[in-house]
């Protein structure tokens, strides 16, 4: 692996090699004068020491490994142990990104897909905090970013943790792991080597709540309250957690906004499909580790970027031996509070693709319907109607809007609400995020990816989706509020929301409470969900259909 210490910048490096000799020879160090070591915020890992900077109050620590280098030898192998280093790691610039095909970088897009340079040696965490070794015991929260599997990183403009760590005093960790195929490919020939190769990037976010655990008193946070959260992708990796017995007792509270195919995770079948699918595109006989190893970094890439399944978690009988949130809720995580919901109108995020989209007819919508939802002529009728009738005056581009929302993305939110508050041993508190952006007409509404900006504070960063308008500011402070709230005692109530009762699903007057998320946000009964009952019976939503089939066609 990379030595940390190679990322000390040069007009240091000899201040620091000589600092370490003086240490070994038991004299005190002084490796800067004292005015600049207390500029610049010094931590002691369980690695070693790291410098990061200061940002108005706040100290940022960037690209600070929990692993070593998962390329060569390492790739499809465990989360690699880190080496520890002498003198003191550069921590201000962020670390690589895992290797990815690349995302749109239109600014509707870019502050949430803008990526650093790939790389296998991609295992970095990024630190937000206003106090280090103070004695405060500050809630933490450690995101896990989206783009399904597959992409994206947690560097991106979107989720700098500053202003979320500055106005609420809260510790904000992200996380790079390891994605699609590097992560997540089931491999052949029965080398025990490997037997985890199809969850390692899973176990590489274990690995990062354990680095939490053991290094975040350092940086002014309390390792007995963590709180991870996640949104679309991170949302799933939430729920995976839940669902993985080595994470138990790593993380104390958990976010999930916006889950889409999460409650499941690929079967050793379908992996072996996509194992067969990669070998052919790369012209390997049979894809073992050994063989795979060999194959250039940029190789990989572009071979499973062709295989249109994505690489996702593996029931392997090892990490996992049961889907997260399928047929129930994990067990061992069911006193686990959890706050979860969705955007209003997620998929506006991908079918505003094609403009094309907001003039269609209803003859195409029951064609794309028929076709994504794998039903007859009846059954599509049948859930217009259910629609039409729920949203009158809605045009055709508006019922395709909800329905493909409600079944792509809210289904499977809420079931996961369902089941875990059923267990009755934590509370669980719904959400719909409202806010409405008036770019492009308002014909958007509130995409996917809507509500991230605000939590972070970062709707500068994300201009190109949120446009502009008074209301920024204050939902910002509300989002904030909500998100810290419920990080540091479980429960969302603060003074900038109604009162937010627990969502239960047991079939009386005041079940199925959601709060709705707006500049005058209210308490609501199963918002939506006259027409989302026209969708039970029908499969729930998995990541291996395609969305492209109600995007376009």
């Amino acid at each position: 692996m990379t030595d940390n210490s190679a990322r000390i910048d040069p007009a240091r490096r000899h201040l620091l090699k000589s600092a370490s000799l003086l240490a070994g020879a038991g004299i005190a160090s002084a490796l800067l004068p004292r005015a600049a070591w207390a500029a610049e915020p010094v931590v002691e890992t369980g690695n070693g020491r790291i410098r990061g900077a200061t940002d108005d109050g706040v100290h940022v620590f960037k690209g600070v490994r929990y692993g070593g280098d998962t390329g060569g030898a390492n790739r499809f192998m465990p989360t690699p142990r880190v080496q520890k280093w002498a003198g003191v790691a550069d921590a201000t610039q962020w670390g690589h990104s895992a290797p990815q095909d690349a995302q749109s970088q239109e600014p509707f897009y870019a502050w949430y897909t803008k990526v650093e340079s790939p790389s296998e040696d991609c295992l970095f965490v990024n630190v937000f905090t206003r106090g280090m070794r103070d004695n405060k015991k500050r809630p933490v929260m450690v995101w896990y970013h989206g783009g399904a599997w597959g992409s994206c990183a947690g560097t991106a403009p979107g989720f700098d943790g500053t202003s979320l760590a500055r106005n609420q005093d809260v510790v904000v960790v992200t996380v790079n792991h390891r994605l699609n195929a590097f992560g997540y490919v089931q491999l052949e020939g029965g080398d025990a080597r490997f037997a985890d190769s199809g969850n390692t990037g899973v176990m590489d976010m274990v690995a990062s709540l354990h680095w939490v655990r053991e290094n975040i008193a350092q940086f002014g946070g309390d390792a007995h309250n963590v709180t991870i959260f996640g949104q679309s992708g991170g949302a799933a990796k939430v729920i995976a957690l839940m669902g993985m017995p080595a994470a138990k007792g790593l993380f104390h509270k958990a976010i999930v906004e916006s889950c889409s195919g999460g409650m499941r995770i690929t079967s050793r079948e379908e992996a072996g499909g996509q194992a067969h699918e990669l070998a052919r595109l790369l012209g390997i006989g049979r894809l073992t580790g050994e063989a795979l190893q060999k194959v250039p970094m940029e190789a990989l890439v572009a071979a499973q970027k062709k295989i249109e399944n994505p690489f996702r978690p593996v029931m392997d009988g090892r990490s996992f031996k049961a889907d997260p949130f399928y047929p129930q809720a994990p067990a061992w995580s069911a006193q686990i509070p959890l706050m979860i919901g969705n955007a209003n109108t997620e998929t506006s995020y991908y079918i505003r693709a094609d403009k094309k989209n907001f003039a269609i007819d209803m003859p195409t919508v029951k064609r794309r319907l028929k076709k994504f939802l794998r039903v007859d002529d009846a059954r599509v009728d049948g859930l217009i109607d259910a629609y039409q009738t729920a949203y009158p005056g809605y045009d055709a581009y508006g019922i395709l809007l909800m329905l493909t929302t409600d079944d792509l993305f809210k289904r499977n939110t809420l079931k996961a609400a369902s089941l875990q508050a059923a267990a009755g041993k934590a509370p669980v508190y719904a959400f719909t995020f409202a806010r409405e952006t008036q770019i492009e007409d308002g014909k958007i509404h509130t995409p996917h990816t809507h509500e991230v900006p605000f939590v972070f504070g970062t709707t500068a960063a994300a201009a190109g989706q949120l446009g502009g308008g008074d209301d920024l500011e204050p939902m910002t402070r509300r989002m904030q509020a909500t998100w810290a709230s419920f990080a540091r005692s479980g429960n969302p109530n603060n003074p900038t929301i109604p009162h937010w009762a627990p969502f239960r699903d047991n079939g009386q007057d005041n079940a199925r409470q959601t709060m709705v998320l707006k500049m005058e946000s209210e308490l609501v009964k199963d918002p939506g969900g006259a027409a989302r009952a026209a969708l039970e019976g029908l499969p729930y939503y998995e990541y291996s259909i395609s969305r492209s089939e109600f995007v376009k066609g």
